[in-house]
């Protein structure tokens, strides 16, 4: 296990500080749950008592005097407010992560005390304003994302803290912002997308077209197309070559213009075959598709059954899912039952040892309590579009220099996601938000990768970094001779991240997979949508996800080649991460036979001043029934009845558009946004991430993403002394470049 004799303590009373504990118990922490009298809140009879059981498996519990543990941990998870019962008022270990609400340092402090849950802030953080149809109620995202998301911020941060704070032997405050993760995770970038070239300046709320389809057999087929070569390939499947030369439609925004037109189309392949015939049509056309799953339909499916994403849970009678990532050649944490409250409180506390911990302590020597915790650590980034470059930018905020990888051949796909064409500006492919919010920071060079020069070149580079990156299907660094096996022994201390869709073995190996895929496939969109109405995919949330589960994965890779000399193979599959936050939905369904449904739009409530002026109460807390709280909410504004509820203890918020975010003054006080220049968009606010560290860094971002191929000649000269001559070959047999050479 690769932190074991890690020593966390969890006070944590909410979904968030649990998932926080649960991955650091997955990689080997010994985590020991304090519960309060009567035990955990999040503890209950039936198929909840069965989550809790997932989240808390192979952790200890105590039910007395803290205290003990306390003075010997080296990690303490909490919430803010702590637990009333709580004996400690500040609890402080080598590493304290604070979840809450709405982070620290800012105007709105106090709503950290005022029990907000997700569904409310996600009308604050704008993620309410962006999910929907446009006209109907904003939808909001079901199934407890940002939760999960706020959680596995809460452990990257954890270790990325104990990586310096190990060291230095000074104590370090991770300050996690549940509203800061949502308004990061979401949505897309949208402060950027409303205000970089071609933005329309505000939140537009609207459905993927394709999303999810009905088939003849009364399933539905989650079909995606962020491409525009997936779009053309999507017509090919269903016989409409016909619209093949029709550029609108091969955008995103033009298939919502004409959404009439394209539903109809949509629906009529897929209703005349089944779910597994739309399937395999658009599987054969390389084109992501899922059959939408949920609570029953998960665990069935190919894939899933033989890679063993599921395994029985210890001490229960049903299955859960296995841990997110996949370390090949070290053992999985053999896991142990989930305790009950108290079980451990007969158990000796942590004994005292000798190393450098404790505010206030001298660093070691040498050892710089204020440097980025990933200084010194180099990455070779070949991953491209959102999740892999998300994992990579927290590892250069934190201080690694990350070196991206591109071809003008194939740049990032994500650079043709900008709102420009090219027949609008010529250097459009410069111009994509989502681009530039997780490449900040990198250095950037191309290589072609289908030519044996490009290939030798990144062979040398890889033997002068720490870390490989990479998210192709599998196939892809297997055909270029970059593989693990190759590469490892080229470097032998290398720590290779991989990040497949669906695993790098089993029947879905070679498949194509985005976010969308994902959420349509793990249940995520099976518990988001309209009452009565089909499901809604949960908008792109995965992608951000699954990237901070691959840096968590990255960090526990380094922890291990320094304990032990020897590289890693990091495998973190999309999906498993997925099936990780959806473990509800599944065993939910084994322990009652049921099979949960939508949220619905229940708890939004149209407010006076406008026709898109919405707030949102926690329902559990409202005394009101939906009409009446309707009535009552159409009476006031949205401020209004925010701050009337909020006075009588009802936890509510009133809906932001995610735009607006550069306007919230939570947000503005805590520095979540960052000024920076580029040369091609200007200067911009960026987002930066949901954690502030006390040892800083006080500013994560150091520099704008990079142009294509704009470091090349520096990066090649530097670390493999390539000369003039060679970089002008290079360039005229366009092994490297900085003009693409492709089009969307």
């Amino acid at each position: 296990m690769i932190f074991d004799g890690l020593r966390v303590l969890s006070v944590g009373s909410d979904l968030a500080a649990l998932y926080a504990a649960k991955l650091l118990a997955d990689l080997g922490a010994d985590v020991v749950l304090w519960e309060p009298p009567g035990g955990h809140p999040l503890r209950a009879d039936g198929p909840r008592e069965g989550l809790f059981a997932y989240l808390t498996t192979s952790q200890r519990s105590i039910a007395g005097d803290p205290s003990p543990w306390l003075a010997a941990s080296d990690i303490v998870v909490r919430t803010d407010p702590l637990p009333l019962a709580f004996p400690i008022a500040d609890p402080r270990a080598l590493v304290t992560v604070d979840i809450s609400a709405v982070g620290h340092g800012g105007p709105d402090d106090a709503l950290n005390a005022a029990g907000l849950t997700e569904e409310v802030l996600q009308a604050r953080s704008g993620a309410l304003s962006g999910h929907g149809h446009l006209g109907q109620t904003p939808l909001t995202i079901g199934g407890r994302l940002g939760e999960y998301v706020a959680g596995a911020f809460g452990a990257l941060s954890a270790l990325t803290a104990w990586r310096r704070a190990s060291v230095t032997g000074v104590a370090e405050l991770c300050d996690v912002s549940k509203l800061e993760a949502m308004q990061l995770t979401m949505l897309t970038t949208p402060t950027l997308m409303a205000r970089f070239p071609g933005g329309s300046g505000q939140t537009l709320r609207f459905v993927m077209i394709p999303g999810n389809e009905p088939t003849a057999d009364g399933e539905y087929v989650g079909i995606t197309t962020v491409t525009s070569a997936q779009w053309r390939a999507l017509l090919g499947a269903m016989g409409r070559d016909d619209l093949l030369a029709d550029t609108d439609l091969a955008q995103m925004f033009g298939r919502f213009v004409r959404a009439e037109e394209v539903n109809a189309m949509l629906r009529a392949f897929t209703e005349s075959h089944t779910a597994a015939e739309v399937d395999r049509m658009c599987h054969a056309a390389r084109v992501p598709v899922a059959i939408v799953g949920n609570g029953a339909l998960l665990p069935t499916f190919e894939q899933i059954r033989v890679r063993d994403v599921f395994v029985p849970q210890p001490g229960g009678d049903f299955v859960r899912p296995r841990a997110p990532w996949r370390f090949h050649g070290v053992a999985d944490r053999m896991m142990t039952s989930a305790p009950h409250a108290g079980e451990h409180d007969a158990d000796a506390p942590w004994a005292a040892r000798p190393r450098p911990r404790g505010r206030g302590a001298a660093p070691s020597a040498g050892a710089d309590p204020a440097a980025r915790p990933l200084a010194g650590i180099r990455v070779l980034d070949f991953t491209a579009f959102w999740a892999g470059p998300f994992a990579t930018a927290w590892l250069a905020a934190l201080g690694a220099e990350v070196i991206k990888v591109e071809s003008v051949q194939r740049p990032d796909g994500i650079r043709f996601s900008a709102m420009m064409r090219p027949h609008q500006a010529s250097r459009y492919y410069e111009m994509s938000a989502l681009f530039h919010a997780v490449n900040l920071d990198k250095r950037g060079i191309t290589l072609d990768l289908s030519q044996p020069e490009g290939v030798e070149l990144a062979r040398r580079l890889v033997a002068e970094v720490d870390v490989v990156c990479e998210n192709f299907t599998p196939r892809v660094m297997d055909d270029f001779g970059l593989d693990w096996d190759a590469l490892s022994a080229v470097n032998p201390r290398l720590v290779m991240l991989r990040l497949p869709a669906f695993g790098l073995s089993g029947p879905w190996r070679d498949r194509p997979g985005f976010a969308q895929t994902m959420e349509q496939l793990t249940g995520m969109a099976w518990v988001t949508g309209y009452e009565g109405g089909p499901p809604i995919i949960a908008g792109g949330v995965v992608d951000p996800a699954v990237g901070v589960h691959a840096a968590i994965g990255v960090l526990a890779g380094l922890a291990h080649r320094d304990a032990g000399g020897e590289g890693v193979l990091v495998e973190v599959p999309m999906v498993d991460v997925a099936v990780g936050m959806t473990a509800e939905q599944v065993i939910h369904h084994q322990l009652t036979g049921e099979v949960l449904g939508r949220r619905g739009e229940g708890g939004v409530y149209r407010c006076a001043g406008g026709p898109d002026e919405w707030v949102a109460i926690d329902r559990v807390s409202d005394p009101l029934g939906d009409a009446a709280r309707g009535a009552w909410c159409a009476e006031r504004t949205k401020e209004a009845a925010e701050a009337e509820l909020l006075a009588e203890g009802i936890p509510a918020l009133s809906m932001r558009p995610g735009h607006l975010g550069l306007d919230d003054p939570q947000l503005v006080a805590r520095g979540y946004f960052e000024p920076l220049v580029h040369p091609d968009v200007g200067e911009h606010h960026f987002p930066t991430w949901p954690v502030r560290f006390d040892r800083g860094p006080d500013r994560y971002w150091r520099g704008p993403a990079p142009t294509l191929g704009r470091d090349t000649d520096d990066v090649l000269r530097e670390l493999l002394g390539v000369g003039d001559t060679e970089l002008d070959a290079l360039r005229a047999a366009h092994v490297i470049g900085t003009e693409p050479l492709m089009q969307p």
